[in-house]
């Protein structure tokens, strides 16, 4: 059977990191016949200079009908690094999120294992003088005699023919060249370097010699020596970078004595992801009523894949979760529990670990590339039990998942804006489960709409977790009215006079303080008292941030920053104004107010690394830090056992959002951030400062009103025909000239009007009407819940490739978005 297949020509059909909309097929040297396999991957070269890393979806002996496939370059896995389950999830994903296969394939793979890159042709050492060159081949082979090497691009304008890949491909055959693929990207494992003690000089003898002449020439080698003789070594010797740190010795001394040959030094692969003592773990205790939530969802997973916990915020839902996971690993399954912000990954981490050791993984955006290929290959080689991850956590490569925990699944980080696939991990991971015959949990305090009403219809298996763990009391929520304040002239800019009193209080009881503030920097808008001009991006049609610490007008959309202005450029005018705030600018004032209480901020730019957030974090939990200022970043799960005052600074932002989702998203992101206050023995205050003190919502907050909120807001939305009613499709429309992408968000309108009638709202402008250089048009699509999803989104799908092969509008982009919010 070997040999008859080393004689078969193969052909296999790859997938290329890619926005394309097809596959492409290449040949397989016979040599390589026994090594491709579906998942594996291969180089490919792809165009005239391009070299990638495409995956194997199928083999067969049926060559492509339209061209003449390539060669592959090389195998370059010894096994497959994706399933066939992976793969059928990856084609769900484009399919339903309407993008293309090669686009997930891009999302999902760590960056180390996509790997691109130019070739390189080499010229071989011995050429035979007799060969036959023609016209593009003799100046390419002079120039390599000269240079030794030459990219493609350089090949290309050498060689004066269209296709570079003939001329390099002719070279080959004759055997004149190689082609190297100097491939960028690629996973490596980690190294370091370890030192044992020469056997030699373990003798008494030996060692006797080696003190003598040390003692006299070289007392900084002797010292080293001498702490290695008095090292507990195994047979891996010591760690040389701890070695030299622990004993601080000189690093010239241990060279020495490995030129000596005294030590010998030698490399080894080591684990990039850290362990834990895992020798004395916890046991779970559930309380009564967390037994029978966890009894009851046992029996809702009996007729029902996926199951909705509702449960007030530090009502111990984690402790449910831990019992559901516990079974899983019992059966020998794998869990993936997802969380919607890495900052949530700190505590969690820990949490778990205490009762699952080094079972448990945790991998989010943080971590470089070669952390991320590692988790990728510990998953592939059944290494990994429990994977703590974000919304990217779906793609991993599970072969045997049991049970996917989607914790806080109300929140929209899960959702995906840019770039495609624009996907829902809450949504994709109830495909996925049910790929794997896995089963889910879905957790909130505050559920989406979508998931309750689900949940009421008997979709889903349903139970709501009443009562804080232990017995403590939900947080008192307060209004504090800012109109009146600034009447009676008691706040402090920001502050109002309330909020300050119970900070100080709170410190006074040795208490720490929340603020929250979903708006980053330190004043939003730089304006002109004369002519009312502000600074906006040049490529974005926005205000720029003022941020004190860099001393620069940063636009948050594509990054622009210019220097402060003086003098406004419109009218000459030098009084500059500067309105609103953000969480530098609250951080600064409140130093200034309470110079006594040390205050820390956690947002993006506090915390833009793995160790920076953990620090932030770290010092909060052990006491250093008085008062965190934050951005949403501190409403999604965070545990402080010591917080028992949180501070909303401005309720109405988030309230007067023009999205239909405003009002859910705000109760949302109040109950949350309130809820980690007064998690332990003393209750909890939350002030919530606004200008709208009779608001509904805020009313709905204050009694924690889950319910009526729900009811109130899904009459709205089954009135005007929104979610969880109706799904929705958006279309962005993209160019740089204002006037083509008003008239081509027209054209597609008039096309789509056709088959969707008054269920697509616009073309009209969205809230921010250009980013990095392109103006923006925006097309809503309802879709009828009466009518087949699959067949409106063909029909759109249709329309949108009849748009972008109309020659007037092939340089406009189409963003299609579905489920976009």
């Amino acid at each position: 059977m070997p040999d008859l297949l080393s004689h078969t020509t193969l052909y296999v059909e790859v997938l290329l990191p890619l926005n394309l909309a097809q596959f492409y097929t290449y040949r397989v040297p016979f040599e390589w016949n026994e090594e491709v396999a579906v998942g594996k991957r291969v180089i490919v070269q792809f165009g005239r200079k391009k070299v990638y890393s495409a995956l194997i979806l199928s083999i067969s002996e049926q060559p492509p009908e339209k061209y003449q496939a390539k060669y592959i370059l090389s195998v370059m896995d010894d096994l497959p690094i994706v399933n066939d389950t992976q793969l059928r999830f990856w084609e769900w994903v484009a399919q339903y999120y309407m993008c293309t296969m090669g686009e997930v394939m891009n999302a999902a793979l760590p960056s180390a294992l996509k790997l691109e890159s130019q070739s390189k042709v080499v010229l071989r050492d011995e050429i035979p003088e007799d060969i036959v060159l023609d016209k593009h081949e003799i100046p390419v082979i002079d120039n390599l005699r000269k240079l030794g090497e030459l990219t493609m691009d350089q090949v290309d304008k050498l060689s004066g023919k269209k296709s570079t890949y003939k001329t390099v491909q002719s070279l080959y055959e004759k055997g004149l060249i190689w082609i190297n693929e100097e491939i960028q990207g690629g996973y490596k494992a980690k190294v370091r370097k370890f030192l044992v003690l020469n056997e030699s000089f373990k003798t008494e003898e030996e060692f006797e010699e080696t003190i003598s002449a040390l003692e006299r020439r070289a007392p900084k080698q002797l010292e080293a020596l001498l702490a290695m003789m008095s090292a507990d070594l195994d047979m891996e010797g010591v760690d040389r970078a701890e070695f030299i740190s622990e004993h601080d010795l000189s690093t010239s001394a241990v060279n020495a004595l490995i030129d000596k040959q005294i030590f010998i030094q030698y490399e080894k692969e080591v684990d990039r992801l850290e362990e834990v003592d895992d020798s004395e773990l916890r046991v779970n205790q559930l309380t009564v009523p967390q037994k029978q939530i966890y009894e009851a969802l046992h029996d809702s997973y009996k007729d029902k894949e996926i199951a909705l916990l509702q449960g007030v915020t530090s009502s111990g839902k984690t402790h449910i979760y831990i019992s559901l996971i516990e079974e899983q690993i019992k059966k020998g399954k794998q869990v993936l529990y997802l969380l919607p912000e890495i900052s949530l990954t700190t505590q969690l981490i820990r949490r778990l670990q205490a009762y699952f050791g080094n079972s448990v993984v945790v991998t989010h955006s943080r971590f470089n590339n070669n952390e991320r290929a590692e988790v990728w290959y510990k998953l592939l080689n059944k290494e990994i039990d429990i994977l703590i991850a974000p919304r990217s956590g779906v793609f991993m490569p599970f072969d045997n998942l049991g049970l996917i925990v989607v914790d806080e699944e109300h929140e929209n980080s899960y959702k995906q804006n840019e770039p495609n696939p624009r996907y829902n991990a809450r949504d994709a991971s109830i495909v996925l489960a049910r790929m794997h015959g896995a089963k889910v949990l879905l957790g909130s305090a505050t559920p989406s709409l979508e998931s309750y009403r689900n949940a009421l219809d008997g979709k889903y298996g349903f139970r709501h977790l009443e009562g804080r763990y232990s017995g403590v009391q939900v947080p008192e929520y307060e209004i504090v009215d800012m109109r009146l304040e600034r009447l009676l002239n008691t706040n402090n800019g920001i502050f109002s006079g309330r909020l300050l009193d119970e900070i100080k209080q709170a410190h006074a009881e040795g208490k720490q303080s929340i603020l929250f503030l979903n708006r980053k920097g330190y004043v939003p808008i730089t304006e002109c008292t004369e002519c009312s001009w502000t600074p906006k991006c040049i490529r974005c049609d926005i205000s720029l941030t003022y941020y004190r610490k860099d001393n620069c007008l940063r636009c948050h959309f594509c990054g622009y920053q210019i220097k402060p202005i003086n003098e406004c450029p419109s009218c000459g005018n030098t009084d500059i104004r500067m309105t609103g705030y953000g969480t530098e600018r609250v951080e600064t004032e409140l130093q200034t107010i309470l110079p006594d209480l040390a205050i820390q901020r956690f947002d993006q730019a506090t915390a833009r690394t793995k160790s920076a957030y953990e620090r932030i974090i770290g010092d909060f939990e052990a006491g250093r830090t008085d008062i965190l200022v934050g951005t949403q970043m501190l409403t999604k799960g965070l545990d402080f056992q010591n917080v028992t005052l949180v501070g909303i600074l401005d309720a109405d932002h988030a309230l007067n959002f023009p999205d239909f989702r405003a009002y859910e998203r705000s109760f949302q992101q109040m109950i949350q951030v309130g809820g980690r206050a007064g998690r332990r023995e003393i209750q909890g205050k939350v002030l919530i400062q606004t200008n709208q003190p009779s608001h509904r919502v805020l009313n709905q907050v204050v009694q924690a009103d889950y319910k009526g909120m729900y009811e109130l807001e899904v009459e709205e939305r089954e009135k005007f025909n929104y979610p969880p009613f109706w799904r929705l499709i958006r279309i962005t429309v993209k160019h740089k000239d204002y006037f083509l992408t008003e008239k081509a968000a027209d054209y597609l309108n008039w096309l789509l009007k056709k088959d969707f009638g008054d269920f697509i709202l616009g073309p009209e402008e969205p809230f921010v009407t250009r980013i990095r250089g392109l103006y923006l048009r925006q097309l809503l699509i309802k879709l009828d819940p009466e009518k087949s999803r699959k067949a409106m989104k063909a029909v759109i799908a249709l329309k949108v490739d009849q748009f972008r092969k109309t020659k007037e509008y092939r340089g406009v982009r189409l963003v299609v978005d579905v489920d976009p919010y």
